[in-house]
């Protein structure tokens, strides 16, 4: 149960340790939480009486992880945590308990570079003779109930080859619900457009429940996949 039910505990009057609460009820370790906990607490004296906004607190993210180191693994705990924390420093309880729900906070979160454009990223997959869609039947489920569904062939296989992007970069790790909702996020920012990023997670959330082999699979093709403003999937 999340820690952070009621309005008068700490998620009000002081949203980090309430944060940091919830890790350790996940089971972060204490290297973990202290590293988040330094990055949040410059992220949370930047914040210091903003306007609550989604756009204002990923640019202030962006500036704040300038800051800190650059490589890959310590730039993706600080992005998982700025992404997990906002909720929090907005104080939307609701969020919050739909997201604990869905086991979207990560004590251990999964690592996934995408490195270059779609389009390179692409080629490399077209490249790579090693590599075999590990998912093949699920794909073909589902594109085929798209067809059904009177999608134009074109646009099936558009699809098609993003959805094997996505299986193609969580390649290196062990499949599960959440290295696929990590290769999701991974991928999400080479969309240039909200549009297009809309798109994409409209498509892996699909998919998604083909691929967990969800009998209901077929009917909830068509549901609405919403991008929260810190840029968080929920599956």
């Amino acid at each position: 149960m999340i820690m952070v039910a009621e309005p008068d505990q700490d998620l009000n009057n002081n949203p980090l340790e309430a944060y940091v609460a919830l890790l350790r009820s996940k089971g972060a370790s204490t290297k973990d939480i202290n590293l988040r906990k330094h990055f949040l607490r410059h992220l949370t004296s930047a914040l210091k009486d903003k306007t609550i906004s989604g756009e204002y607190y990923r640019e202030t993210v962006d500036e704040v992880l300038r800051n800190f180191p650059d490589d890959e693994v310590s730039q993706s705990i600080f992005k998982t945590a700025a992404r997990e924390y906002y909720n929090f420093w907005i104080g939307d309880v609701k969020s919050l308990v739909k997201l604990n729900n869905a086991n979207i906070f990560e004590p251990n979160p999964v690592h996934i570079a995408a490195q270059g454009t779609l389009t390179d990223l692409l080629a490399q997959m077209d490249a790579d003779e090693e590599w075999v869609c590990p998912d093949t039947p699920a794909l073909e489920r589902y594109l085929s109930q798209l067809y059904t569904n009177g999608l134009s062939q074109a646009a099936i296989d558009v699809r098609e080859r993003l959805l094997r992007l996505l299986l193609y970069v969580s390649r290196e790790h062990e499949s599960s619900p959440k290295v696929y909702r990590a290769a999701v996020e991974a991928l999400l920012p080479l969309f240039s457009t909200s549009e297009g990023q809309q798109v994409f997670v409209q498509l892996a959330r699909e998919y998604y429940y083909f691929w967990i082999q969800d009998p209901s699979a077929e009917a909830r093709i068509g549901e609405a996949a919403n991008i929260g403003p810190n840029r968080q999937v929920i599956f």
